[in-house]
């Protein structure tokens, strides 16, 4: 039955384990049901799955950018909102509305891999190690491409890519350009302002504001169907949108809310935004790998709880994001379906109901789970430490490929050798080092730099049991890492 069960009973222990909600009995009516909206990134299909909540979507209607859509248009790593219900007794969830709502679509600026980041009609986006890439990889990925951008909001409007896609190589003349920001150095006598670093003429542009009136500060998304013109963006329409992405429109109060982002704004633990929606804390909120003092600016998170009547989310549960420092590349070794678990390089890995898995191999399986792999199958794990457990967040099947790779923090040194989650990586005279700073360095160094719980990537060859190491890199992650 694929994932559906896997997924089913995770929804029932997020349904009695994460919400408080009032309007849930103790003892589940069988067939009563609790409202439920969940903002996240596609994780996986069959039939729609987004913050560890399998959706059965056979009368949900779909809108991809205000436009009536199909399911077959949705793609994994897509931010959507999700409204429905989940069944109080059972955990089961059926969706009645997906929404889809891209953060930009343009050419690409210069990238600048030190950061991690491009420039997309003024808007930087960030990507990661959980950033998906459609028709495009981050190798070919090249300034100028036309690209649709999906992901989570940080400050200063940055945009931290879930799913990147490549719509051409170039722009041409009558392509939609878009992208959604805060009016900045509006002139109303020349007809120009800026979104983000964007500068934008709207001498010809239709508007679109529900009433509001051209200003500093409001919210709106342009579009243009028109070059830029030395580098202004020739406006064709003008839409006020709400920062929320229209959520308020999704979910009464009382409803459960799901939501995963970053924390866009903070003034306290009972004041601040979450991509872009109200957020509150009490004094009985959980709080899972983290505490209150760990809200912050910037921090990812899982918020789960209520709406209240002012449209604030009533944090019941807050799960802050560990960082998806392990990275493996290499042939599946074994898998096992019943515990959700996966071998390779003789590293178990756990997965659960929010790794997102992708086949991004030749067979290109839509509905791509645990089920669909077989031995020998090249795949690609990101993932985290929990404890001594190596949990994925992303599992990716890949075409086949002869090196290995694998990065995780150090467990021991033993010159010529350093061991990574249990595997025995060594190094010859063949090997190049690199440091944190990705400068080429000798063995000499890098074994005066290398500590118990640094970082290390490597690429290399693997016998059964150990690697030999053609590359030993040093790496940091403080934000968003690749």
């Amino acid at each position: 039955m694929k994932r559906v069960i896997f997924i089913a009973l995770a929804s029932a222990l997020w349904v009695a384990g994460c919400s408080d909600s009032t309007n849930r009995a103790t003892d589940p009516d069988p067939v009563t049901a609790t409202d439920i909206v969940t903002v996240g990134a596609i994780s996986g299909f069959g039939s729609v799955v987004s913050n560890g909540i399998e959706f059965n979507t056979d009368s949900a209607t779909v809108t991809m950018d205000g436009q009536p859509g199909i399911l077959a248009d949705l793609r994994i790593g897509m931010v959507v909102s999700i409204r429905g219900s989940i069944m109080d007794a059972t955990g089961v969830a059926t969706a009645s509305a997906i929404n889809f709502s891209d953060d930009v679509e343009g050419p690409v600026g210069n990238i600048n891999m030190e950061s991690n980041s491009f420039v997309v009609l003024g808007r930087t986006v960030l990507f990661d190690e959980l950033t998906v890439f459609d028709d495009v990889t981050l190798d070919s990925l090249a300034a100028g491409n036309v690209v649709q951008v999906s992901g989570q909001w940080r400050s200063q409007e940055r945009i931290q890519a879930t799913h990147i896609e490549r719509k051409a190589n170039a722009y041409v003349a009558g392509m939609q350009m878009e992208v959604k920001g805060e009016i900045s150095g509006l002139d109303i006598g020349l007809q120009r302002f800026n979104i983000g670093t964007q500068a934008c003429d709207y001498s010809a542009a239709m508007l679109d504001l529900g009433g509001a009136s051209l200003a500093d500060g409001l919210y709106v998304e342009v579009s243009s169907t028109s070059p830029l013109s030395n580098g202004d963006m020739v406006l064709d329409r003008i839409q006020a949108r709400d920062r929320d992405r229209d959520r308020d429109q999704l979910c009464d109060s009382g409803c459960d809310f799901d939501l995963d982002g970053y924390i866009t704004s903070f003034v306290s633990a009972t004041e601040f935004d979450v991509d872009g929606s109200p957020v509150t804390t009490t004094n009985t909120t959980i709080y899972v790998n983290g505490t209150v003092d760990t809200l912050a600016l910037d921090v990812k998170l899982a918020v789960s709880g209520t709406v209240d009547a002012a449209g604030v989310l009533v944090a019941d549960r807050i799960v802050f994001h560990l960082p998806s420092l392990i990275e493996i590349e290499a042939d599946l070794e074994a898998v096992d379906t019943t515990n959700a678990t996966l071998t390779a390089l003789g590293v178990v890995v756990t997965t659960n109901e929010s790794t997102l898995f992708r086949d991004h191999s030749d067979a290109e399986v839509r509905e791509f789970w645990l089920d669909d792999l077989a031995i020998g199958d090249r795949i690609e794990v990101r993932a985290y430490l929990d404890g001594g457990a190596v949990i994925a967040t992303r599992v990716e099947r890949d075409n086949a490929d002869d090196g290995v790779t694998l990065k995780a923090p150090v467990e021991a040194i033993d010159r010529p050798s350093v061991t990574l989650l249990g595997v025995t990586v060594t190094s010859d005279d063949d090997t190049v080092f690199q440091n944190t700073a990705q400068e080429i360095i000798d063995v000499d160094e890098f074994f005066s730099l290398v500590a118990i719980d640094s970082l290390v990537k490597t690429e290399g060859s693997y016998d059964g049991t150990s690697i030999l190491a053609e590359k030993l890199f040093l790496r940091e992650c403080a934000d968003n890492c690749l």
